[in-house]
């Protein structure tokens, strides 16, 4: 069964998106008694980068794939 590409990519962009907000969240030692709106922000807009980078990563070895096959 083959995956379509779209999905590949959020379930990718989502992973990386998560991995990084509760990294940030960890890292902060952000705790239920102590969030703070500016917290919210700065872990939401850790996720969104996180996100875009595991997306660039992911795009950059899609074309080395595509490279190396079509130079085979």
């Amino acid at each position: 069964m083959q995956v379509p590409q779209i999905q590949i990519n959020s379930l990718i962009a989502t992973t990386s998106g998560i991995c990084g907000g509760v990294g940030k969240a960890i890292s902060a030692k952000l705790i239920l008694t102590n969030i703070t709106f500016t917290g919210i922000i700065d872990v939401a807009f850790y996720a969104a980068i996180s996100a875009m980078v595991g997306y660039g990563v992911k795009k950059a070895i899609d074309k080395a794939v595509f490279y190396l096959k079509r130079h085979k």
